[in-house]
C-alpha cells in the first residue's frame, strides 16, 4: 500500500523550491523527492537501512509545504511518517525509550519529576537550540528550557466560569504546561475578558507529537483517544489550542491514527488566534497602541493549519504592524531539527533573525513557544533586545 502511494510520485522535483531545508543545504537526499526516492529503495529492498537513510527520515520537519504543491497529490508527510513507524518497530526506537514514552507520558506527575531530574542534570549542556518538545529530554545534546515551578494544569481551575457566549476546551500542551505557564494564563484572560468559558481538562496529556515523531505509534493512538475523551469537544463549540504543533497533531494526526473513532473532533480544532478572529463580535480590539510588531509564522500554524491573516488581522488591530521580509520562512528550530542538524538550524536561524531586525519592529509576535524560545535565544545571542512574545500575549498586555 505504501509503496503503491509513493509509485504516484512522478520525481519532478517541483517540491525542491519550497522545501525548507533543501533550499538551505541544496542536497537532493535531503528533499521530499530525495526521500521518497530512497524510502522506495528500502521498501523494494535495493538498499539497506543505513545511519544516512535514518538521520534522512528523521530530519523531515513535516511542514507539509511539499504536499501542498505536489501536482500529484502525494502526501509526502505521510509517507515519511510510515517509514519512521517502520525503523522503530524494527531498529531505531530502544525499549528504554519505549518505556519513558509509554509511562511517564499518562502520569503527568512522574513526567514533571523526569523532567526536573533530566533539567538538574544538564548545566553544562551548551546548545544553541532549547528543547521545547520535552518528551525528547532524552537526546543527548538536548537542553531543557527552565521549567516552571508550578505546572499550569496544577494551579488553574478546571471551569472558569464568564457567563459567556461561547464555551471553550482549553488544550494546554507540554511546553506551555511545564515551561510557558504564562501563554496560558493569557488565553484564559483574554478569553475570559470576551466572555468566553473555559473548560481545561486536568486529564489533558501530551498531544502526541513525539511519540509519533520518533514512529512510536501505538503509543501516539493511546495518547490520541485519551485526549479526545478529555477535552469533551462535543460540549463545547470549539477546542482551542496554544501550540501549533499539538493543533497540527490533533487535527491532521488524530484521524489518520485512529479513522472514524475521532467523529467531529478536528473540525472543533482552533487555534487561539483563528478562534478570536472567527469570533470577532466579541469587540476584541479596543486600543491601538504605537508599540510596533512584527509577525513570525510557524510553520505548523500557516503551512499545517491555514492560519496566516488571523494573527495579522489582531496585531494591525492593536499596533503598528510591519511585515517582515520571508515571515513564513521557519526560524531554524523545525521540530527536531535542531537536535539532529543544529548546522542547518543555525543557517536558517541567522536569516530569520535578519528579517526580524531589517523590518524595524519594536517586538516580534508569532504563535509558536518553541519559535518563542528559539528567536529569544537567537536574537539574544546576536545582541539584541527584543520582546518575542506569543500572540495571545500581545492582546492581553495591550
Amino acid at each position: 500500500m505504501l509503496l503503491d502511494e509513493i509509485k504516484e510520485c512522478s520525481k519532478c522535483g517541483i517540491c525542491r523550491a519550497v522545501c525548507p531545508i533543501f533550499q538551505e543545504i541544496n542536497n537532493e537526499v535531503m528533499s521530499p523527492r530525495g526521500r521518497i526516492s530512497l524510502i522506495e529503495a528500502i521498501l523494494e529492498g535495493k538498499i539497506s537501512h543505513s545511519e544516512r537513510f535514518i538521520d534522512t527520515v528523521k530530519t523531515c520537519i513535516k511542514c507539509t509545504r511539499c504536499s501542498e504543491v505536489c501536482p500529484s497529490g502525494i502526501r509526502v508527510e505521510n509517507i515519511v511518517q510510515s517509514a519512521r513507524n517502520i525503523l522503530a518497530k524494527s531498529m531505531v526506537l530502544p525499549e528504554s525509550v519505549k518505556e519513558i514514552f509509554r509511562t511517564k507520558l499518562f502520569n503527568p506527575s512522574d513526567f514533571k519529576v523526569s523532567l526536573t531530574e533530566a533539567k538538574s542534570t544538564q548545566s553544562n549542556i551548551d546548545s544553541k537550540v532549547p528543547l521545547w518538545i520535552l518528551p525528547l529530554y532524552f537526546h543527548e545534546g538536548a537542553k531543557l528550557p527552565e521549567l516552571a515551578l508550578e505546572t499550569f494544569l496544577d494551579k488553574s481551575p478546571e471551569y472558569i466560569n464568564s457567563r459567556g457566549k461561547k464555551r471553550v476546551s482549553l488544550f494546554v500542551g507540554c511546553s506551555i504546561n511545564y515551561v510557558h505557564t504564562d501563554i496560558a494564563e493569557s488565553a484564559v484572560k483574554v478569553l475570559g475578558n470576551l466572555g468566553v468559558d473555559v473548560f481545561i481538562s486536568k486529564d489533558q496529556l501530551c498531544c502526541g507529537l513525539p511519540v509519533n515523531f520518533m514512529g512510536d505509534e501505538d503509543t501516539a493512538k493511546e495518547l490520541a483517544r485519551r485526549n479526545i475523551k478529555a477535552l469533551k469537544a462535543d460540549e463545547f463549540d470549539a477546542v482551542v489550542t496554544l501550540c501549533p504543533a499539538c493543533g497540527v497533531t490533533m487535527k491532521n494526526e488524530y484521524g489518520r491514527l485512529l479513522g472514524d473513532d475521532i467523529g467531529d473532533f478536528a473540525s472543533k480544532l482552533l487555534d487561539i488566534s483563528s478562534f478570536i478572529s472567527r469570533f470577532n463580535d466579541f469587540n476584541v480590539f479596543n486600543t491601538k497602541n504605537d508599540v510596533s510588531a512584527t509577525y513570525h509564522d510557524p510553520c505548523y500554524l500557516k503551512i499545517g493549519q491555514n492560519v496566516s491573516s488571523e494573527p495579522r488581522k489582531i496585531l494591525n488591530s492593536i499596533s503598528n504592524f510591519i511585515e517582515m521580509k520571508d515571515a513564513d520562512k521557519c526560524c531554524g528550530l523545525g521540530c527536531t531539527m535542531g537536535i539532529f542538524h543544529p548546522e542547518i538550524s543555525m543557517s536558517m536561524a541567522k536569516a530569520k533573525v535578519d528579517s526580524i531586525i531589517q523590518s524595524g519592529a519594536d517586538m516580534v509576535a508569532t504563535g509558536c513557544p518553541g519559535c518563542i524560545s528559539f528567536l529569544r535565544k537567537q536574537l539574544a545571542e546576536r545582541g539584541i533586545n527584543k520582546e518575542v512574545l506569543h500572540i495571545i500575549q500581545v492582546i492581553n498586555n495591550f
